[in-house]
């Protein structure tokens, strides 16, 4: 006889309100992408200044949601939210009132560190203790949060820009995210399943390790950087690529808002795909794939074609988060502590960061987005290897000691 579900009609809704509440959260991140020559135009014209803005905003975010993660696991996510909330308000105001070295602190400090870690790491990991049939669904509707946004808010800034300039519309931004996500945050519950942070083992947890947890840990924070790093250099400059190559802004915005309505379909279906396969084969797909939009990239010169590797870019742009969730629960199984996931998302995190700016000052330096795009593509084959050794790792585990059988639904 098998136990009963933990799911219920509230684990779905609060899978709705979790993604929403990532959605809003992850508005700020995206002024620098669409506002990027009008930020740079105040300060010399340097688009590293908007890029190392956003890069502290990301690193930030990594930073804090180790912290808002363990914070999760004592005393629920609402407290998180809530805080991201109100951070992210205060830290858009700050940051609309002053010079540079105001934009990126703000961004660093207000905006990332203490605000939007509050909302995915938090989110991703109490939505896993919710669900234990279909877990893989649950983690894909949280995890498009960031998609949502990052569909919707360039669209909102592209409009609000000509007439509002990027402070006022930073400022208006803050204020929604304070007056939605800080009422949101009292719908949030933490699981029912109690993480066992203290210790115990992954064993006991019921989860089986492909190596020793510093070096699996250690492996899935590489390949998390080298997957997110060239993700971030043709979406971030995606606006200001599209200037150079002679189109308007408005296509560039349209080309970002392409790959993440990609990402929010290619959510599901490469969930399912994970389901079937397992999440480290369905990285290792979407990790090929964006390998060749990379080098796309370089030689790209068509709207036509340019659209179509924005496409291709989706595939993976959330698929690849949203399996590493997954295999950290495959690892580590119940027991899988907050921080744990705040870790891995430190260097996803740190990975965006990092190929924001770098793309930035190749592009200062060389006057070209090329020499960028294949430093990126020389990241993606760092991912590749690690994530291969994960996959060699766990499928010897596997043989030797297989997982049991998620519960059925009953009869």
């Amino acid at each position: 006889m098998h136990a009963p579900s933990l799911e219920s009609p509230y684990a779905w809704r609060l899978a709705v309100a979790s993604m929403l509440c990532i959605a809003i959260g992850a508005g700020g991140l995206y002024m620098p992408v669409v506002a990027m020559t009008d930020i740079a135009a105040e300060f010399g014209n340097r688009r590293q200044v908007p890029s190392l803005a956003y890069t502290l905003a990301y690193i930030g975010t990594g930073i804090g949601g180790i912290a808002m993660g363990w914070l999760a696991d004592r005393v629920g996510p609402r407290w998180p939210v809530m805080m991201a909330g109100v951070m992210i308000a205060v830290g858009s105001w700050t940051v609309a009132q002053g010079g540079e070295a105001v934009l990126l602190a703000g961004y660093g400090l207000l905006v990332g560190l203490l605000g939007q870690s509050g909302t995915f790491t938090p989110l991703v990991n109490n939505i896993t203790g919710w669900f234990d049939r279909r877990r893989g669904t649950a983690i894909a509707i949280v995890a498009i949060g960031n998609a949502v946004g990052g569909f919707i808010w360039p669209q909102v800034f592209r409009l609000s820009l000509p007439a509002w300039g990027w402070r006022d519309s930073l400022m208006a931004y803050g204020a929604f995210a304070a007056v939605t996500l800080v009422p949101l945050s009292f719908y949030v519950r933490a699981a029912p399943v109690r993480r066992d942070t203290a210790g115990g083992g992954a064993a006991a947890a019921g989860g089986r390790l492909p190596y020793r947890s510093p070096i699996t840990m250690a492996l899935l924070g590489i390949a998390g950087l080298c997957c997110c790093a060239p993700m971030a250099m043709p979406v971030v400059h995606m606006v200001a690529f599209c200037s150079d190559l002679g189109f308007s802004a408005a296509r560039g915005s349209e080309a970002v808002s392409l790959v993440l309505l990609v990402a929010i379909v290619f959510a599901f279906i490469m969930g399912r795909l994970a389901d079937r396969i397992g999440p480290l084969p369905a990285i290792l797909i979407g990790s090929s794939l964006q390998a060749l939009a990379l080098l796309g990239f370089m030689f790209v010169d068509s709207l036509p074609g340019l659209l179509a590797l924005s496409g291709l870019m989706g595939i993976p742009f959330i698929a690849t988060v949203q399996a590493y969730a997954l295999a950290l629960r495959d690892f580590y199984g119940a027991r899988a502590a907050g921080w744990r996931l705040g870790f891995i998302m430190l260097f996803t995190l740190c990975g965006m960061a990092l190929g924001g700016w770098l793309a930035g000052i190749i592009f200062d330096l060389t006057l070209r987005y090329q020499a960028a795009f294949g430093i990126g593509f020389l990241f993606n084959l760092v991912n590749l290897l690690a994530v291969a050794i994960l996959h060699v790792g766990w499928r010897r585990v596997r043989r030797v000691s297989p997982l049991p059988a998620a519960p059925r639904r009953p009869a």
